[in-house]
Order: structure tokens, then sequence, then C-alpha cells
């Protein structure tokens, strides 16, 4: 590039220069020079304004977004307070959404002890990061399981669940909070959480063995966030798993009847690791060769 600007430059001197010596006034030869070197400069600002809108042009027409079929495209800058509300991770280790900033966040509601849909979402987000993985890409991404049930879901509950889907992706992290907290982040992402008695008999901690004496009714959602902290996509629903997809022995002995018929026979309208890949594929602008989020 620097050689043919270098070119471009060159000649229009050496042309006045020959045009001086054919009996032409030097002070046009002059006059004539700066004229080249003044249409030289335009023209390349021309030529420079142009390649920049066909690279602007190419980005905005690369990997679109998938359809409405698929999720909601969105566009939120997460205001600061809910980007550093103060959560933890599984390790006990201080944290924020804000901790984040420079990575696309896929984030997942969940509770541990949920029997009907969040060990299937959990296993389809785990499975969306090692795809990612597997293709080089994960370190763009981190994956956030965040609980709704902070009064449960402590560092050592959430670190237990996680060490169950295995191999455990190193950008996927399990995050709690206080009550406070929790509950002002989803109440901003629009999840829905109500507090119901627990069924009889009564179901037992998978971890502890103790006695539930309440559930959690809530929605479904993953949430997508750039690496500049704005949400940009939503998909509904459960995980939809696919056919010969292992989910961890605990998690399958511990889902009720209700969590095994989603397993085996999932609604048409939960969201898929390749639509998820899709979502990531859009985001990152890099072809996902596992993806298949759809276009309408």
């Amino acid at each position: 590039m620097q050689t043919e600007d270098r070119i471009e430059r060159e000649n229009p001197v050496a042309d006045a220069a020959k045009e001086g010596t054919s009996g032409r006034p030097s002070w046009m030869a002059t006059v004539g020079l700066w004229a080249a070197l003044a249409a030289l400069v335009l023209g390349t600002g021309v030529v420079c304004k142009t390649a920049f809108a066909v690279r602007k042009t190419v980005a905005h027409t690369g990997i679109p977004a998938p359809g409405s079929s698929v999720g909601t495209v969105m566009d939120n800058a997460l205001p600061a307070t809910i980007a550093d509300l103060p959560l933890v991770d599984q390790d006990g280790s201080s944290t924020s959404l804000s901790a984040f900033a420079g990575k696309t966040l896929m984030i997942s509601d969940t509770m541990t002890l949920c029997q009907e849909t969040c060990p299937l979402d959990t296993e389809d987000l785990v499975q969306t990061a090692r795809t990612l993985d597997a293709d080089g890409f994960g370190a763009n991404v981190e994956f956030l399981t965040i609980t709704i049930d902070p009064a449960r879901d402590t560092p050592a509950q959430l670190a237990a669940y996680r060490d169950l889907y295995t191999p455990v992706p190193s950008n996927w992290q399990a995050l709690t909070g206080s009550a406070s907290a929790i509950s002002a982040l989803w109440r901003y992402f629009g999840v829905y959480v109500r507090r119901v008695p627990e069924g009889t008999p009564a179901s037992v901690n998978w971890r502890t063995g103790q006695k539930l004496t309440y559930d959690l009714n809530h929605s479904d959602e993953i949430f997508f966030i750039d690496e500049k902290g704005t949400e940009r996509y939503l998909l509904e629903g459960m995980g939809h798993i696919a056919p010969g997809t292992s989910v961890p022995q605990t998690m399958l002995k511990y889902l009720d009847a209700a969590g095994l018929a989603n397993l085996k026979a999932p609604a048409s309208d939960g969201w898929t690791v390749p639509q998820g890949l899709g979502v990531l594929a859009w985001l990152l602008q890099r072809p996902i060769p596992a993806a298949s989020a759809g276009t309408s």
C-alpha cells in the first residue's frame, strides 16, 4: 500500500518537471506541480473514503443476526446499577457483570434444585461452551449460570452443581449474590420468579439430603451481552436437548416426571445448541461450523 501511494505521488512531479523543460515558463511548471499534488491528495482521499465505506459495508453485511423465529434482537446498554451489582462465583470470589467487560456473555437464569427445566438449560449451555472451545473461539466468550435462588444456591452448592457437568469448561462460571442483588438483576432482565409451596412429599437437596421447604416457579431465558456491555439477543424457553445428549446422572435422577418428559419429548419452542452458537457467530462475526440458527 505504501509503495502504491509513493508511485502515485511521484508521477505528477515527474510529468510537471518534463513540461517545465519544454519551453513553458518555470512559474507555470510550479503551478502545474502544485495542481497535480492537490489532485493527488483529493484523489487519495476519495479512494480512502471509498475503501473505508466498502470495509464498513462488509462488516455490517457479514453474518446476520438469527431471525425472529429463533429469538429477539436487543440493543440495551446495561446500566451501571446492573453491570456493577455485586455477585459471587462458585469459588466464593467477588465479581460482577462488568468484570467480564471485553467478552461476549451468554447468561442462563437457573436454580440448582430445579427438577423440570434448569438441568436441561445447563446441559445445553455447557454443550455450547464445549463446542465453541473446540472451534477455537472460547477465549472471547464467558458462559454464566446465575441463580434465581440465592438462599440455597451458595457458592458450595454452585461448585458442586458445576462439577457435575464434566468436563467443566474453564469459561463457564456459576454465580450467586445477596437476595437484593439477585432480585434487582432478574427484575431488570424481566425474569419471572415466584416462590410457591414445596410439593408433597417434599423433595430433598441432591447434594445435602436436606428436605426442601419451598419451590420457585420461574421463566427460562438465555441472554447475550456483547463485549461493550450491551444486551444484544434473547432466547426464550427451556433447553431443547438433542437426542443422545447425556445429562449428568445426578441430575437425571433428580428430574421429576415433568423434567423427564421435557427431556424425552422437548417442546418445539425450546432453544438448541446450534441456535446458541448461531447467536455467538453473529456477535463474534466469526463462522462457527456447528452453528445453525436460521434466518427468519
